[in-house]
């Protein structure tokens, strides 16, 4: 058997690797890590703002729907400008007031003997 001198010993003081080596190779490790995660932050961050311009968007869309039967019914108190000012659940709130209210007598009628809503 050949004895190969180029061994390290395990008790080695200054073996090849070097602590200042592990130590940068580390911290630019650690760096890597941090942009990555920032990367990923921004990017869900990104895809939150537009998920939440869209559903403003269909919301907006959707009072418009709204805005001429409110008009319609009560334009001596709401205008168009007000109410494209309000929230969507504030003028769906409005909306479903006067749908109740404009309802027929005789369906008012059954729903009280009934007790429907």
């Amino acid at each position: 058997m050949d004895i190969d001198d180029n061994i390290l010993s395990i008790d080695a003081a200054d073996d090849d690797v070097s602590y200042l080596s592990l130590s940068k190779h580390l911290e630019e490790d650690t760096e890597r890590k941090k942009k990555k995660i920032a990367s990923e932050f921004e990017d869900m961050g990104d895809r939150y703002l537009f998920e939440i311009e869209r559903k403003k968007k269909s919301e907006h869309f959707k009072i418009k729907k709204l805005i001429p039967y409110i008009i319609k019914h009560r334009g001596d108190i709401y205008n168009n400008i007000e109410l494209l000012s309000y929230s969507f659940k504030d003028v769906e709130d409005i909306y479903n007031e006067i749908k109740i209210e404009k309802k027929p007598i005789i369906i008012k009628f059954f729903h009280f003997i009934f007790n429907i809503e």
